[in-house]
Order: C-alpha cells, then structure tokens, then sequence
C-alpha cells in the first residue's frame, strides 16, 4: 500500500479517535491520552505532503470522513459504482486515488 495513502487513512483514524476523545472528556472523564494521540497526528502530518493534508482538511470539512474505501467497486462515500476498466489490480492501493464523483480519497478493501 502506498505510504502516503497509509498515512492519510492513520489521520483519519486518530482525528476520529481525537474526536471521541473529546466527547468522554465534556462527559467529565479525565483523560491523557489526547495528548499523545495529538503528538502522532502531528507527526503523521508532517510527513504528508502539503496538498495532500490541504485536500485531506478540505474533504473532512465539507463531508466528514475525507478517506472512503472502496467495497465490490462501490465508493462507500457517495456510493458510486465504478467501472471494472477503472483500475487495475495492480495500481489498488499504490497511488493516492480520488473518486470522480465526490472526490473523497478512496482505499480499495476488498
């Protein structure tokens, strides 16, 4: 899989996680782990190109989960079915690749 895309799907994860985070702490609970979760996505950011984190910031704004997989040749953002010819086995996951419909950026999971 391709670093970058590796890193883009990790972002997302631990700003999902940061969020939830955030949640139980307006709860009441006291927690830690904010801190070290905000430390890896600085990190992770600093090692992503900037027009990747800049198109990966817009598309979390405007939709909420910027990274999308790819089921049966189904974007699982806006649900549109790509063509067999589309991609090759070969390039799944080697290049960082956005849907033509919603332009989330897409990982193939199957």
């Amino acid at each position: 899989m391709n670093k970058q895309l590796l890193l883009l799907i990790s972002l997302q994860e631990l700003d999902i996680l940061k969020k939830d985070k955030k949640n139980e702490e307006e709860v009441g609970f006291e927690l830690e782990d904010l801190k070290e979760i905000e430390e890896a996505r600085v990190k992770i950011v600093s090692e992503l190109p900037d027009h990747l984190y800049r198109k990966y910031t817009r598309l979390t704004k405007r939709y909420g989960n910027a990274v999308v997989p790819v089921v049966n040749n189904i974007c699982q953002g806006c649900y549109l079915v790509f063509p067999t010819q589309m991609i090759s086995p070969e390039q799944k996951n080697e290049t960082v690749t956005t849907c033509p419909s919603c332009g989330r950026i897409l990982y193939w999971a199957d």
